[in-house]
């Protein structure tokens, strides 16, 4: 079922639409957490560098711990941030997101799996069957860019704006928690000029990166299977 003109301004007011304050975090970046990285941001997708720290905070906020992960890549950086038990990798391709759900039903209390939307042929089934690998209660976290120079051809079919990315997950039963995004024009002029994805040292100005909100390069979203239904109409965003 479609929703409605005023579920759709509900969701975008509460839940899309960060207040100003989002956009001057982290301006100036902290000291690289990653362990994997060796503990510095350069030479690393600087979109990736502000997911991970909205995602430690994310997972702070809400006091996540999970017994049983599910990730397409066991090496993401997220996974750093991620108390957990057991993990399950469950590499994108060759496993089929579009069906992972009838062979991991109900296995995992959180699901991780980035920059993986763009290739997927119908990502609104993909999410439907993430969230079938969910326990009630459980989490899922992706990211996606928005705007994008062409990869991974022909498997690259186009990219998602905060809103659309909230709309999929809403539509395949999840709870939104959080949605993140960032961009500015200087990211978009380097990558399209240099053809690959800058970093922090050639976008940083006097140490200063700004987050522009409307030249959004890459969105983010932390959703949750509700704990009481499997039915996606029951579903609300917070």
């Amino acid at each position: 079922m479609l929703l409605s003109d005023e579920e759709i301004t509900n969701l975008y007011v509460t839940t899309v639409k960060r207040p100003a304050e989002y956009f001057e975090l982290y301006q100036v970046l902290p000291p690289c957490p990653v362990a994997s990285w060796n503990y510095s941001w350069n030479g690393r997708d600087f979109p990736r560098t502000r997911i991970i720290l909205d995602f430690r905070d994310w997972i702070n906020k809400y006091g996540i711990v999970s017994n049983d992960i599910g990730v397409t890549c066991k090496n993401d950086p997220e996974v750093e941030f991620i108390p957990y038990t057991t993990l399950t990798e469950i590499p994108y391709p060759p496993n089929d997101l579009h069906v992972v759900g009838e062979t991991y039903p109900s296995s995992f209390d959180f699901f991780l799996f980035s920059q993986t939307l763009e290739h997927l042929q119908d990502p609104s089934v993909a999410i439907k069957s993430v969230y079938e690998t969910l326990k009630p209660g459980g989490y899922c976290f992706t990211s996606v860019p928005t705007n994008n120079i062409p990869h991974s051809t022909p498997y690259h079919y186009g990219g998602y704006n905060p809103m659309g990315l909230a709309i999929m997950f809403v539509h395949a039963g999840f709870e939104i928690k959080e949605i993140g995004q960032w961009g500015n024009r200087a990211y978009i002029a380097k990558m399209f000029e240099m053809g690959c994805w800058p970093d922090y040292a050639q976008i940083q100005q006097n140490g200063v990166v700004t987050n522009e909100e409307f030249n959004v390069c890459q969105c983010w979203i932390l959703a949750q299977k509700p704990v009481l239904s499997n039915n996606k109409d029951d579903s609300r965003v917070r």
